[in-house]
């Protein structure tokens, strides 16, 4: 009869049959402490005599790469540029995504009936010289 460990408790007697079977339910490992009449002390189960031949647990948590994301999302760099420097009202910021920028613009614009305009066209040529990515930090194309 085997005894085993399971967190601070002690569990058993059990015999060799429910080992294996709480092993390959993954309740418990082969990292698990087991002791039986005889042993000196507790050892991890894949140490004692009930280690050899014992199936292994199935993975908690199968481990697949996660997908390389491409540039099929990509904004055109140049679409970008051409409507911060042809429109200056903000558009070319709801084209990459920054909203809140781009509505800022657009309202500063607007409420100002026009007078806003060219600080905001010039704020659109800084940001079509400084900007290299969209809201979604990928670069443009």
């Amino acid at each position: 009869m085997w005894y085993y460990q399971q967190g601070s408790n002690r569990m058993g007697p059990v015999d060799e049959v429910a080992i294996r079977g709480l092993l390959t339910s993954g309740q418990i490992s082969i990292d698990t402490l087991v002791w039986t009449t005889g042993m000196s002390s507790w050892v991890p189960l894949q140490q004692s005599s009930l280690g050899a031949g014992l199936p292994t647990p199935p993975s908690a948590v199968p481990s697949y790469p996660m997908p390389v994301q491409g540039n099929q999302n990509a904004k055109d760099r140049v679409a970008y540029i051409l409507l911060a420097v042809l429109l200056g009202f903000g558009v070319h910021n709801f084209f990459a995504g920054y909203t809140n920028r781009g509505l800022i613009q657009l309202l500063v614009s607007i409420l100002t009936c026009g007078l806003g305009w060219f600080p905001m066209w010039i704020w659109g040529i800084v940001e079509a010289c400084t900007v290299t990515k969209d809201a979604n930090g990928v670069d443009f194309k």
